[in-house]
């Protein structure tokens, strides 16, 4: 199976060390470019106003694949640089954030779930559209002395805010793969997630979620035909993280068998 598609790449596997490099990936940027960057910051802040925050974002830098370990490493930025290369086509920054993504396994009357949730209306990006839960960018407060950034304490606050629930309910987080949403460029390293919840109490939380609607629980034995049915409507993190958990978990001939290894 090819590990390119039209809008997503999976770039490695195996275990994942995060790490924050020096100087900034920003500071680079011409005198003239930070001007242009605030003018269309001010102008989308008296356009949407207090719903965009200038935090921050890990952008990438390096990606080095060893034997029993990767490497990636990357620095914080402002979040308006981001934007602004975003909303400016001629301000090409070559910032490309690095987020972090989970695939949660559920298991319950002798069969394993992963959770899928629409994106609401009034996200940025990919509004309507199914994703794995849960995600996010990766900010400055998860980021250690040592430069190791936590990526999966990371990951466990966004299934908290997003869920809802205790993370008492996770069980193991373990990450396996580092991706590319080749559409808006922007990296996200997939974990694992196994979780010890009743299907129900999850479903709950997940309704009361300001990001999400329609959460849905497929079978690993349907995924095949979820996707099939859906390829058009997923995001391409998800459809990434699905390709690389099937060849590193499920294993090749199992993951043939519930149909992933269709062309999507």
């Amino acid at each position: 199976m090819s590990r390119i598609r039209k809008n997503y790449k999976v770039e490695a596997f195996g275990k994942i060390q995060l790490l924050e490099c020096f100087p900034p990936s920003v500071s680079q940027i011409s005198q003239e470019q930070k001007l242009q960057i605030d003018r269309v910051w001010q102008r989308a802040l008296n356009t949407v106003g207090a719903k965009l925050v200038n935090e921050t974002l890990l952008d990438f830098v390096s990606l080095e694949i060893g034997p029993s370990q990767v490497k990636i490493f990357a620095n914080f930025i402002e979040y308006k640089y981001f934007y602004a290369q975003r909303k400016r086509i001629d301000l090409d920054l070559g910032i490309r954030p690095i987020g972090v993504s989970g695939i949660i396994f559920l298991e319950q009357d002798f069969d394993c779930f992963v959770v899928f949730a629409q994106r609401s209306e009034q996200v940025t990006e990919y509004p309507g559209l199914y994703e794995l839960v849960p995600s996010g960018n990766i900010d400055k407060e998860y980021s250690y002395s040592n430069r190791v950034i936590d990526y999966r304490s990371k990951l466990l606050s966004e299934f908290v805010e997003e869920t809802g629930l205790s993370r008492n309910y996770v069980r193991d987080i373990s990450e396996f793969a580092f991706i590319l949403d080749t559409n808006h460029n922007v990296f996200d390293v997939c974990c694992k997630i196994t979780l010890e919840v009743k299907k129900e109490t999850l479903f709950n939380g997940l309704l009361d979620s300001e990001e999400y609607k329609n959460p849905m629980f497929i079978s690993t034995k349907d995924l095949g035909k979820f996707i099939n049915e859906n390829k058009k409507t997923i995001v391409p993190t998800s459809l990434a993280i699905l390709e690389a958990c099937g060849e590193v978990m499920l294993g090749k001939a199992l993951w043939k068998d519930v149909g992933i290894s269709v062309r999507i």
